[in-house]
C-alpha cells in the first residue's frame, strides 16, 4: 500500500473512534453518563494508535522528507498540522485527568470533560479532512516515486520496530469495547 494511502486508511479507524466519542459527548450533554471505562479505552486508543502509531509517521517520517525536499515551501502547513497534533495531545491529557472526578459525579470534571471532548473531536475531524482532501493530494503530486518508496520503506521499518500487528489488534479491541460501552447508553 502506498504510504499516503496507508495514512488515509488509518484515518478511517481514527474517525470511527471519533464517532464513538461524539456519541459519548452527546449523551453527556443530556446528562447520560457513559462508563468511565469508555473514556479510559478512548484515551488509550487515541494516545497509542492515533498519536504514537499514526502521528509519529506523519511528524517524523513524512514531514522530514517534505522539509528536506521542499526547502521551507510548506513549513507553515506542516507546522499547523503539528500544532493540531499538540492541541489534541493536550485535550487527551485533560480528558484523562478529568476521569476520576467524572466518576465521582463532579460537575466541574464533567464540564472539563465535555469542553475537551468538543475541542478534540472538532479539531481532529477538521485535521483529518484537511490532510485527506488537501495536504496528502498535494504531497502525492510533489513526491517522486523514489521518495514515495523511501517513505514506504521508513513506514515499514517503523511499523516492524513497534510490532504493527499487535498495535492494530489491541486498538481494534479498544474500538470494539468503545462501541459496546457507548451502545449501552
Amino acid at each position: 500500500m502506498k504510504p499516503l494511502a496507508k495514512l488515509t486508511k488509518e484515518h478511517g479507524n481514527i474517525l470511527e473512534g471519533l464517532d464513538y466519542l461524539s456519541r459519548a459527548k452527546d449523551a453527556l450533554e443530556k446528562n447520560r453518563c457513559p462508563q468511565k471505562k469508555f473514556f479510559e479505552s478512548a484515551v488509550l486508543f487515541f494516545r497509542e494508535y492515533a498519536d504514537k502509531f499514526h502521528h509519529y509517521k506523519e511528524e517524523y517520517l513524512l514531514f522530514s522528507i517534505l522539509a528536506r525536499n521542499k526547502e521551507g515551501e510548506i513549513d507553515l502547513e506542516m507546522g499547523s498540522l503539528r500544532y493540531q497534533h499538540e492541541l489534541n495531545r493536550e485535550c487527551i491529557a485533560k480528558i484523562e485527568k478529568s476521569l476520576n472526578g467524572y466518576e465521582m459525579g463532579s460537575e466541574i470534571a464533567i464540564t472539563t470533560l465535555l469542553f475537551n471532548l468538543a475541542a478534540f473531536i472538532s479539531i481532529l475531524r477538521r485535521h483529518i479532512y484537511r490532510e485527506d482532501q488537501l495536504f496528502f493530494p498535494m504531497v502525492e503530486a510533489e513526491l517522486s516515486e523514489n521518495e514515495k518508496q523511501t517513505l514506504q520503506n521508513q513506514f515499514d521499518q517503523e511499523e516492524a520496530a513497534v510490532d504493527r500487528e499487535s498495535i492494530i489488534h489491541r486498538n481494534q479491541k479498544r474500538l470494539q469495547e468503545m462501541a459496546a460501552l457507548i451502545s449501552e447508553i
